[in-house]
């Protein structure tokens, strides 16, 4: 009897990534305003944009210029096939577990608003005791815990994703984190575009087996610079003001001192989509990006591409192959988050040339709904606009720490831009990959 009862459990669970083709609901974004230290920020609805038919269009290169390899299929992400089976309620609970590819967070209370707990790893097992009115969220208590912990995980990412929970009893209410009063700051609207369709981008990732904790970053020298990041992961750091506010991030993921092979000197938007342009013993054909993508498996990717486009790149050509960058990322199931270009001081047409870049940037960013980081806009304030003396790249401390947002140390570009993207990071990290 113990033997057929077991063997019943086995057929109660589901498969936890049988996915569909994403299929973007109309989106529903909102401007993450980053406040000054010590104030609460939570996301503002505003009207939803809906990609245009350009989002989806073939691309054509220019004889004149390297662009996309024409030879390199977009890939096809292959969703694993399990057929889910029936599920059924077993003393008023149901035995399931966490996906596959999920890390999903324990919270004390369904919804985003809940204390978080802890996070889950695939090798979780529960029993679901109970739901929220519209499902979305399981009362759970874990099954193969030491701590025998329970609490609230979200629906979608665990094995019951597609699963009937009905029977289960109504035992919580849904609260996400509500909107504060906002006070306009001098930094504010520096991020944007967090909105639901990041969220059904970090899904599908989930489904196709990226990291939730896992972040990379795409693009030129500027991003594969050392100062980029990397000292965040030194230990040697000073988060100054913003203590309070960016530690959860920091520690959230063990990404910051990654090399990219999607990110090199001298790159521009082409190299980043060209056959066998990096790694050829890792990548073999595969594109920079493609390639990255596929061993990293990231949630989140840091896109900074078009210094090197803007001296002299057809700007059509630059927006159909940034166009491209997003493509492949949303279809891989990473979530891409564009950032504008630092100004160029060199002359007066380089100075003109990277307004125009930030244009397209934008443009492309609001037409697929992705996250936008204005580290142009981010650098005004700073002497020299935050670049060195060549008036193109971002600006060091003398001692090389980019990692300390002290007032002294933000005085410097690469410092910026490191707070700036750790901001972007914990804005998803706060109201996507949940």
């Amino acid at each position: 009897m113990r033997r057929a009862l077991q063997a019943l459990s086995l057929l109660l669970l589901l498969s936890a990534c049988n996915s569909a083709p994403l299929n973007l609901p109309t989106p529903t974004p909102f401007e993450i305003l980053i406040l000054p230290p010590a104030q609460t920020f939570v996301p503002t609805p505003t009207p939803s944009l809906t990609p245009t038919a350009t989002a989806t269009a073939t691309i054509t290169p220019t004889p004149s210029q390297t662009l996309l390899p024409s030879e390199t299929p977009l890939p096809s992400p292959v969703l694993p096939s399990m057929t889910p089976l029936p599920v059924a309620a077993i003393g008023g609970a149901i035995e399931s577990r966490i996906c596959d590819t999920c890390q999903p967070y324990l919270r004390e209370s369904p919804g985003t608003a809940g204390r978080i707990l802890g996070r889950l790893d695939q090798t979780v097992t529960f029993q679901a005791v109970g739901r929220s009115a519209d499902s979305t969220w399981l009362q759970v208590n874990l099954t193969n815990d030491p701590r025998r912990r329970f609490g609230w995980v979200f629906r979608d990412l665990t094995a019951l994703r597609d699963a009937d929970v009905s029977m289960l009893p109504v035992t919580g209410e849904v609260v996400d984190a509500t909107p504060a009063p906002l006070s306009i700051a001098s930094n504010s609207g520096l991020i944007s575009g967090v909105s639901a369709t990041a969220r059904q981008i970090f899904l599908r990732g989930q489904a196709l087996g990226n990291r939730a904790h896992v972040f990379t970053r795409v693009g030129d020298s500027i991003t594969a610079s050392p100062y980029f990041l990397t000292p965040l992961s030194s230990g040697n750091y000073d988060l100054g003001a913003y203590q309070n506010e960016l530690w959860d991030t920091l520690r959230f993921s063990s990404s910051f001192g990654d090399a990219s092979l999607a990110a090199g000197n001298g790159w521009g938007a082409d190299r980043i989509l060209q056959n066998g342009f990096n790694a050829p013993e890792v990548c073999g054909d595969e594109p920079p990006l493609v390639c990255e993508y596929r061993i990293r498996k990231p949630a989140v990717a840091l896109i900074m591409i078009g210094t090197n486009d803007s001296g002299g790149v057809d700007p059509a050509v630059y927006e159909r192959n940034l166009s491209r960058i997003v493509e492949i990322s949303i279809e891989m199931g990473v979530i891409p988050v564009l950032s504008t270009i630092p100004p160029k001081l060199n002359d007066a047409w380089n100075g003109e040339r990277a307004l125009q870049w930030n244009r397209i940037i934008k443009n492309v960013a609001q037409r697929y709904d992705v996250p936008l980081m204005d580290y142009w806009l981010a650098l005004q304030n700073a002497p020299n606009y935050g670049l060195s003396e060549d008036g193109i790249h971002p600006s060091a401390p003398p001692d090389g720490n980019t990692a300390r947002f002290t007032p002294e140390g933000l005085r410097y570009g690469y410092t910026i831009r490191n707070l700036v993207a750790l901001q972007a990071l914990d804005a998803l990290r706060r109201y996507v990959l949940y």
